[in-house]
């Protein structure tokens, strides 16, 4: 088949790990099974790149924004002239694509707004589509009373809908009233065969604890918090040392206020990495730190799984439930930078691994991107 994946989070570039990176696995294991994939996505600024072998993408023009789409505010004039025009111009552009390219059956990452082009095309068309929700689309927009009416005949109309936790599922089901199947947004790292690279390693001689954070650096994702609790952790005078990977608007705070609190010898902000990069420090670290005010299954939660990391997670989302009963994370309350500091020291100090291994590798299964593409295709092949 011709499957046309219709998002507005798709990377520009091999580097761009901030638009669902997962995706270039996803469509490398559907092309693995005999199809080939198109990709429509809206225009954003900076180079962009047709990077992968086969897969054409559709950069469709609209008046365009700084801001991410999921921070523009339909009460705000500006912000919603955008909108319009993302929609409209989205509208215009889909139905070319996909008749020139044939395309036989759509995906929409996420319910708003590649489900609305999904479900138009549908509706002109007849072409059949699947839809993925993500978290922020449910949790955000699901009780608008001007967005309900179009998500909830995206939902209704759609041959498969996913949802990318198991928490997210249930409020898929809860608020449209239709099933709802779980579909993992999960990449898997090769572990690199070369030793980790020093510069974003800490001090080997002292052999300190490594910490380490991958995400946006949004107030969502709790980078505040962590700092928060590393300020704290200091006073303990314990050997340890904290590595954030990310970029967002909370990095120019994150730098300030590590100077500010006298922790710049305790972390390290590397901004965005590289494959093969973040590779290596995952294989460094010594334990992976998810301190989010929200989330469903964040991707780096199964990638430090998949490199058998010890895990500090907050109690929101799927994490707390998956963290206990499959015994691969501490779990500590969200937005509570001292209990976040209490679960760091406890890790530091007992420096013994608390994974159970066949747990771990059974929860992986679920994290297995051959999963999630099956799962998608059993509705049309």
């Amino acid at each position: 088949m011709n499957i046309c994946i219709i998002t507005s989070s798709f990377p520009s570039r091999p580097d761009d790990h901030l638009q669902a990176p997962f995706l270039i696995d996803f469509i490398n294991e559907v092309g693995k099974r005999g199809h080939r994939t198109f990709v429509f996505t809206q225009d954003r600024t900076g180079e962009k790149q047709e990077f992968l072998e086969g897969v054409k993408i559709k950069w469709f023009h609209w008046m365009g924004s700084q801001k991410p789409l999921v921070k523009l505010n339909v009460f705000n004039p500006p912000d919603l002239v955008r909108i319009i025009s993302l929609f409209w111009k989205g509208q215009e552009a889909i139905l070319p694509f996909v008749k020139e390219n044939k395309i036989a059956a759509c995906l929409a990452l996420w319910v708003l707004p590649a489900g609305y082009f999904s479900n138009y095309v549908y509706r002109k068309t007849g072409i059949p589509y699947s839809v993925w929700a993500l978290g922020s689309d449910i949790y955000r927009y699901g009780k608008n009373p001007f967005l309900y009416p179009f998500m909830k005949r995206v939902v209704m109309e759609a041959r498969g809908v996913f949802a990318d936790g198991f928490d997210l599922t249930r409020k898929v089901e809860e608020q449209y009233k239709r099933k709802c199947e779980f579909l993992a947004t999960t990449r898997k790292f090769n572990p690199p065969p070369n030793e980790p690279d020093k510069l974003n390693v800490p001090n080997e001689l002292n052999k300190p604890y490594h910490f380490l954070f991958v995400g946006r650096l949004e107030k969502v994702k709790g980078i505040d918090l962590l700092l928060r609790a590393i300020a704290l952790l200091k006073k303990e005078d314990l050997n340890f040392h904290l590595t954030v990977v990310g970029k967002g608007g909370m990095e120019e705070w994150a730098g300030s206020f590590a100077k500010q609190e006298g922790i710049e010898d305790k972390v390290t902000l590397t901004g965005a990495l590289s494959n093969p990069s973040l590779a290596s420090l995952y294989q460094s670290s010594d334990c992976v730190v998810i301190p989010s005010r929200s989330e469903s299954i964040p991707l780096v939660f199964s990638e430090a799984l998949n490199f058998s990391r010890e895990l500090i997670v907050t109690d929101v989302g799927d994490m707390g439930e998956l963290g206990r009963q499959y015994g691969v994370a501490d779990v500590v309350p969200p937005e509570n930078p001292v209990a976040l500091k209490e679960a760091l020291k406890e890790r530091l100090k007992s420096q013994k691994s608390s994974i159970k291994e066949e747990k771990r590798e059974e929860l992986l299964k679920l994290f297995d991107i051959r999963t999630s593409v099956g799962r998608f295709l059993k509705d049309y092949v």
